[in-house]
């Protein structure tokens, strides 16, 4: 996966996509919302916001960030801020792999469908654990590599095809947190034979606030960076 392809490719999709696969996943976007703890006053990023699906999901009493490097998305999601009065909602594009904020700014994040379509899944929790706030979680809802090895191996074998439509069919959870100060605090699927998974990670309590390599220019805040949509 490459930034700059997924990036055009997304920019695609972004046409059908709320008819076609976000269809698929509308009620399990639903349910990973619900595993937020926010409180009055917080801010939450949510990385790969794509077209805003999730953003009239979360309360009006916070600062939601949505970011994206697709200009096609972004435009599908300043829409919906526009349509539904989205106010608490702003819009940033920018690169998962060098988000321009500064560590410990966000009380929560969202990754939903985005850590299999980034060029290094590891980086991506790698920063989003820096940019969280020591007691913050992170919610993820994406398809993982089964554990049934007759599973993996066709998700494995598969996986050119997935990545020429863009995303991964081939991640491995327990490989993207090996490296990381994060924790599984607990994972789930909505149905027995589920190709999604809902994954809660919080910090460990050794939090490592070094940058992940490839470290990003002089960071500045999320609301320095956020533009407002409408």
């Amino acid at each position: 996966m490459r930034e700059s392809v997924t990036s055009k490719t997304y920019d695609i999709w972004s046409w059908f996509y709320d008819h076609t696969f976000g269809a698929l996943v509308r009620n399990r976007q639903r349910r990973a919302v619900h595993q937020l703890r926010m409180r009055p006053g917080d801010c939450l990023l949510d990385i790969g916001v794509g077209t805003g699906m999730l953003l009239p999901l979360y309360p009006k009493n916070v600062t939601v960030i949505g970011m994206d490097l697709s200009w096609g998305m972004l435009a599908k999601a300043k829409r919906k801020c526009g349509e539904l009065g989205l106010e608490h909602c702003g819009l940033v594009r920018a690169d998962a792999m060098l988000p321009p904020f500064a560590p410990g700014s966000f009380d929560q994040i969202m990754i939903t469908h985005t850590i299999s379509v980034v060029s290094d899944p590891t980086k991506l929790i790698q920063w989003a654990s820096r940019l969280l706030k020591p007691s913050g979680r992170i919610i993820m809802l994406n398809h993982f590599l089964s554990a049934h090895p007759v599973v993996a191996w066709f998700e494995k074998i598969s996986n050119p095809v997935f990545m020429k439509i863009g995303w991964r069919s081939d991640l491995s959870l327990e490989e993207v947190l090996r490296s990381t100060d994060l924790e599984l605090e607990y994972r789930f699927k909505m149905q027995m034979i589920d190709l999604w998974q809902i994954i809660v990670l919080t910090h460990t309590g050794s939090m490592n606030t070094a940058s992940p390599k490839a470290a990003t220019p002089q960071p500045v805040s999320a609301e320095q960076w956020a533009v407002k949509a409408g």
